[in-house]
């Protein structure tokens, strides 16, 4: 049976690239959001987080290093900074906003207290658009779905503070004009530069030994990792990872159709492998899984060879 490759609309997470098109659509500039996650570079890479303790596993490169590649390909001036502490952080916050909204993040979505289940989320690394600070709370634009929202200042700044991965707490991106807009031709040619790269890392093991697997080799670690240690939980699998993993996967399909109709086409099949992972995980069929991966194996081999 042939299934044809159809647009989606509906949930995204993206909330890095989501902030950044809110303050741009502020700015005048109006950017459609999977477009801007594949200029960014998310939606290439398949990477596998081995610690043993879970199966964290996602399409996606670090938000904030996506972050900087979107804004430096459309040629916009921008600044990414960090803080100290509390004070410092605010006071930077405050004179930000003179501007116009800014971009908190990233962030600990466990304080983020507007949100009924926050505490579930507790850990999980966000963006949000900020819009003002008031004396006790600051007011937000949360892509996941809570728009002009309070926070009050002391759960935002337990959010704020606490660095995830980035090296930066009390992360700020301010974003300024537009400098030449590129032509479609430049950006093009830097998202499958960067598209490229992405596919082509190899596996590193980090100070702490954990592993970063990342594309074909990753896929089929994790099938025998899931036959083989069955004591670790399926975890997060099927709320999170393989859902943005099949939108990724589907958004850039559409981005490249146009130019590379080959890879679109093993992408769109590897979005309905992505699919049955996520019913297999949601229906707790575990043993279903470890194939699937394979087969996604065997198309991201092809899907490598097909970008060049």
């Amino acid at each position: 049976m042939t299934i044809s490759m159809t647009p989606y609309s509906g949930r995204m997470s993206y909330c890095l690239i989501k902030s950044i098109q809110m303050v741009l659509a502020h700015q005048g500039h109006h950017y459609e959001l999977p477009w801007l996650e594949c200029v960014s570079g998310e939606a290439f890479e398949f990477v596998y987080l081995r610690d043993h303790k879970s199966f964290f596993v996602v399409i996606g490169d670090q938000y904030h290093l996506s972050g900087e590649h979107l804004l430096r390909t459309l040629n916009y001036e921008y600044t990414y900074t960090g803080s100290s502490d509390d004070e410092t952080a605010l006071a930077a916050l405050r004179i930000a906003l003179t501007q116009g909204p800014v971009v908190a993040g990233m962030l600990d979505m466990g304080y983020l207290t507007y949100s009924p289940t926050h505490r579930q989320a507790a850990g999980a690394d966000h963006a949000i658009v900020v819009l003002a600070l008031e004396p006790d709370e600051v007011i937000v634009h949360d892509p996941d779905g809570y728009p002009a929202v309070p926070l009050p200042l002391n759960h935002f700044l337990n959010a704020w503070k606490r660095d995830i991965y980035t090296g930066k707490p009390y992360g700020l991106w301010q974003i300024g004009a537009q400098g030449t807009p590129p032509t479609d031709g430049e950006i093009w040619e830097k998202s499958l530069d960067l598209a490229r790269t992405h596919m082509a890392r190899t596996s590193v093991t980090t100070a702490d030994g954990v592993q970063l697997l990342y594309g074909p080799e990753a896929m089929r670690t994790l099938a025998t990792d899931l036959q083989t240690l069955p004591d670790i939980p399926l975890g997060g699998l099927p709320y999170f990872n393989w859902r943005v993993s099949g939108q990724r996967c589907l958004d850039s399909a559409f981005f490249l159709k146009e130019h590379l109709p080959e890879a679109a086409a093993i992408r769109w099949e590897e979005s309905l492998l992505y699919g049955r992972l996520q019913q297999a995980t949601a229906a707790n069929q575990r043993e279903r899984l470890p194939d699937i991966l394979h087969r996604l194996a065997e198309h991201e081999t092809r899907f490598i060879a097909a970008l060049g």
